[in-house]
């Protein structure tokens, strides 16, 4: 993005030059040709008030110049500084700037200004670390199971998840985690659940058999805050998913700010404690 060109008038075209060299060649003539000292002092008087307003006028207008100029300096350093957003930014402000001259006074324009407010508080989430996706986006979940390298520690909640684990994107998002465990990722999952039932048990055997140290515990057993489905890869990027009370999904939330992962991740530990193995005796509270 070219910056802005700065145009320096010429000397001869300031207006303050020109004002003050006419007043002084003015002031002179009078001060020639009269001899009334009194006169020619409030005259005076009144001519250098003239000037200086000129003066002040002049300085504002300049403050005023150069803070635009800084302004539009650092936006376009500020986009020259991320190296993607030039090429974005070009057709953005060009349809915003055709919608408010092709379009004005109708409800384009305003739907214009809301896009760019829906954008601003999207950008406010992501400065505190956080962003949204729509449920069943998959597209992050891969990534980041693709990119682990140490560590993903998560839990399920059946209620809300057992019939996404056997759809294709969740077979997809399992094959990812085979091959995380192939190159060495340590997976850690704690079901949290109402009844145990045979399809359950059948998926938590399938991946305690393919590596993943899995533990269960039932919803009793845990506040309400905690029977949530989270997730934190390599301590880097947490999960949350938020759903109704129905237990129907709503969007994923993604987190990178090292609060919210240190609370994650401790949330997960106390899971985690409060969790059995899959063959170890339930207590009697942790029967549905």
């Amino acid at each position: 993005m070219k910056r802005p060109a700065k145009k320096s008038s010429p000397l001869v075209l300031d207006p303050v030059l020109i004002i003050g060299t006419t007043l002084s060649v003015l002031l002179g003539v009078i001060f020639y040709v009269r001899e009334d000292t009194a006169q020619g002092l409030a005259l005076l008087a009144g001519l250098i008030g003239g000037v200086i307003t000129l003066q002040v006028q002049t300085l504002l207008r300049e403050k005023r110049r150069v803070d635009h100029e800084t302004t539009v300096g650092q936006l376009v350093s500020t986009i020259e500084k991320i190296p993607w957003l030039t090429e974005l930014m070009v057709p953005i402000l060009r349809a915003a700037k055709h919608v408010e001259r092709e379009y004005p006074g109708t409800p384009a324009v305003d739907a214009c200004r809301a896009a760019f407010d829906e954008c601003l508080r999207t950008l406010t989430d992501l400065e505190r670390g956080h962003f949204r996706t729509p449920y069943g986006d998959n597209a992050v979940f891969q990534r980041l199971i693709d990119q682990t390298k140490r560590t993903m520690c998560a839990t399920s909640v059946p209620s809300v998840d057992l019939g996404w684990w056997r759809e294709p994107v969740g077979r997809q998002y399992w094959e990812a985690q085979l091959n995380a465990l192939k190159r060495g990722v340590k997976i850690r999952r704690v079901f949290i659940y109402r009844e145990w039932t045979d399809e359950l048990d059948e998926l938590a055997r399938e991946q305690i058999a393919a590596g993943v140290q899995v533990r269960r515990v039932h919803v009793d057993r845990l506040p309400p805050a905690m029977r949530v489905i989270s997730a934190v890869w390599d301590g880097s990027c947490g999960h949350e998913l938020s759903y109704t009370a129905a237990g129907e999904a709503v969007y994923d939330t993604f987190t990178v700010s090292p609060p919210d992962l240190e609370r994650l991740m401790t949330q997960f530990e106390m899971i985690e404690r409060n969790a059995v193995e899959l063959d170890q005796p339930r207590t009697p509270d942790s029967v549905s």
